[in-house]
């Protein structure tokens, strides 16, 4: 169960990181401050998967599915930030155009979809050399 929430925490810590550097790069930085501005949007990413309850829904799901097929909790996990994105961006009067939301949310899905399937790939590929005689 500590390896599960380590993987879920690692896999959060990567999935902010990915969106702050997203977010500068998509929505402008200062060229001479480019650690300040990713900072400030990765905070803003956490403080906002914080607020719509992002967090509590992929750690409840990622401590329920154990054992499943790869790419289940890869699928919820992106279909949740898809419907927490759009939580977050309704809930801010629409504070992205819709260019930058469309990318925002294809570019964030990908981006979640990796960092969960990278983090089930390692729990499985652990059991499994843990456990040898048992099917992954």
């Amino acid at each position: 169960m500590i390896k599960r929430l380590l993987v879920w925490l690692i896999e959060m810590v990567s999935e902010i990181l990915l969106l702050g550097i997203l977010l500068t790069v998509l929505l402008g930085h200062d060229p001479g401050s480019f650690l300040k501005d990713l900072s400030i949007y990765s905070s803003g990413t956490a403080l906002l998967f914080f607020s719509t309850g992002y967090f509590l829904t992929t750690l409840v799901v990622r401590g329920v599915l154990k054992r499943q097929a790869l790419w289940i909790y890869p699928a919820i996990a992106t279909g949740l930030f898809l419907i927490h994105f759009e939580i977050m961006n309704v809930s801010l009067g629409g504070a992205f155009a819709p260019p930058d939301r469309l990318r925002i949310l294809v570019a964030g899905a990908c981006i979640v979809l990796a960092c969960t399937f990278a983090g089930t790939w390692f729990l499985r590929k652990t059991a499994t050399a843990a456990h040898p005689l048992r099917s992954a």
